[in-house]
């Protein structure tokens, strides 16, 4: 089973758990999308430390437990810094959809836009937690999770194509759809992440 069809399947499993997850993301990203000059990074933060908490919750661990926030605090802001360019991929495709512009040309630029910004937050938030589970220092951690996205494009891309679809069908719907997407998005990171592993793509050379 691909990863996508594990997310979606986990998502209508646990639909209440994650319409809640979903939601406290979309809260949180919504009141600090305004900040200036600094939202994208906070966007990006928050992004990743719910997918840390997802995944926790994924592996039967205590979610809600943030002391790791202790020793993993700079590892979290120096990925955040390197998705800032992506946060504000998708703040500009969302702008393309609700512009003026015609529905034949808003959709295609959003929807590549959308698809490169999921590409890039899926490795990004591989090699974070490659960075954590094997204990691997984060430049190495991205360098292991970029190679093993071109290694095995076909699963990156079907993954961005489904992911940037909702976002964009979403965003017509004033980004109401975010409280399915955002769990879809941590639960897709997840299951690729653990099939990436089962493919040996993700390992750390000793």
């Amino acid at each position: 089973m691909n990863s996508f069809k594990q997310a979606l399947n986990h998502l209508k499993s646990h639909w209440q758990q994650s319409l809640a997850l979903g939601a406290a993301a979309s809260v949180l990203l919504l009141l600090t999308r305004y900040l200036p000059y600094i939202g994208a990074f906070f966007i990006s933060l928050i992004l990743l430390i719910f997918q840390h908490a997802t995944e926790q919750w994924l592996a039967g661990k205590n979610w809600k437990d943030i002391s790791f926030l202790k020793k993993a605090l700079p590892a979290f802001i120096i990925v955040s810094v390197i998705l800032f360019p992506t946060s504000v991929l998708v703040g500009s495709s969302m702008g393309i959809i609700q512009s003026s512009q015609g529905f034949f040309v808003a959709v295609p630029t959003a929807w590549g836009l959308l698809m490169i910004a999921v590409y890039f937050y899926l490795v990004l938030s591989h090699s974070l937690r490659l960075r954590f589970e094997d204990n691997v220092g984060i430049a190495k951690a991205i360098d292991i999770a970029g190679m093993a996205s071109l290694k095995n494009f076909k699963l990156y891309f079907i993954l961005s194509f489904y992911l940037s679809l909702l976002l964009v069908l979403s965003g017509f719907a004033w980004n109401i759809g975010l409280l399915v997407i955002l769990p879809l998005l941590f639960f897709s990171s997840h299951f690729s992440f653990i099939e990436m592993k089962k493919m040996g793509l993700l390992q750390v050379a000793n």
